[in-house]
């Protein structure tokens, strides 16, 4: 499920710490890579020698893919408003997955995506897979750095066993290559949306949801996942899921982007959108 990856490259040093990333990607199966550049009307007009140095810098990114394994890369450079661009590329083409950067802390704790991101987040349609990079600080000097140096070392799958959670599976059948050291799969019973159920409905809910996840793990270990492991709680989603992730040092979350409602969680204070902001790991949404 990752054969095709659209990978929109920023001319700065913090696209350039994605690329440990992309070579685990390939592991997971990339088979083309397309690296699209957007300059700006305004920046083109102005400074014509743009094109043609945004075009070498996508050069030198489609070497280095090569030389990693990348059986096809395209490199593309266009004007317009970046995120649009990116967007509508991606509906041009069948892409597996958008690969694209955060941009560290925010406001109130929670993660800053990037206005670019954000809007791809928001107006995208197909997965979208967020390298989460950390703002450095030093004396005079500020940098990026991955927030998790490996992206499959501990994979966690969230699930509320709706349609788009299940959509994650091939996804995860695609990581099964890169050999991840640990899977782990999770369901929470959110309270917000069982406050009703009795005892002996919850025991009954409790009872499904192990079988399901159960199922799931033996899935998983069939694929050649060693070390998968099942998590169910009740509370809270996502103060439960950010709880985990980090007491597990969870490196990439996967889950999709609607829930069991079918409303999507894209809106403000859905889980995904909550969770994509919070979780102090790569983050993988898909539709």
């Amino acid at each position: 499920m990752f054969s095709r990856l659209l990978f929109p490259v920023e001319l700065t040093g913090n696209t350039e710490k994605m690329f440990c990333a992309l070579q685990e990607l390939v592991t997971a199966g990339v088979k083309e890579i397309t690296l699209l550049h957007i300059l700006g009307r305004q920046e083109a007009e102005r400074d014509p020698g743009m094109v043609s140095y945004a075009e070498g810098v996508l050069s030198d990114w489609r070497v280095r893919l090569e030389r990693v394994g990348v059986p096809r890369v395209i490199s593309m450079v266009t004007k317009g408003i970046p995120w649009v661009e990116i967007v509508e590329e991606s509906r041009r083409k069948d892409y597996s997955v958008i690969l694209m950067g955060s941009r560290g802390k925010g406001m109130l704790q929670q993660m800053f995506l990037g206005n670019e991101t954000e809007n791809v987040l928001h107006y995208g349609t197909r997965p979208l897979l967020i390298i989460r990079l950390h703002i450095v600080e030093a004396i005079d000097e500020r940098s990026c750095a991955l927030a998790r140096e490996r992206l499959f070392q501990h994979v966690l799958y969230a699930t509320d066993f709706s349609e788009d959670a299940k959509k994650c599976i091939p996804y995860l059948e695609s990581m099964a290559r890169a050999s991840p050291e640990r899977v782990t799969i999770v369901h929470i019973q959110d309270l917000r949306s069982l406050g009703y159920a009795t005892e002996a409905q919850m025991a009954a809910f409790n009872l499904r949801d192990t079988e399901r996840l159960e199922g799931l793990k033996r899935q998983f270990n069939a694929l050649g996942c060693r070390h998968v492991n099942t998590i169910l709680r009740t509370g809270n989603a996502i103060t439960e899921l950010l709880r985990i992730i980090h007491e597990e040092g969870v490196t990439l979350l996967v889950m999709g982007a609607k829930g069991r409602t079918n409303v999507p969680a894209m809106t403000l204070g859905g889980v995904s959108e909550t969770l994509i902001r919070r979780a102090d790991c790569h983050v993988l949404v898909v539709r």
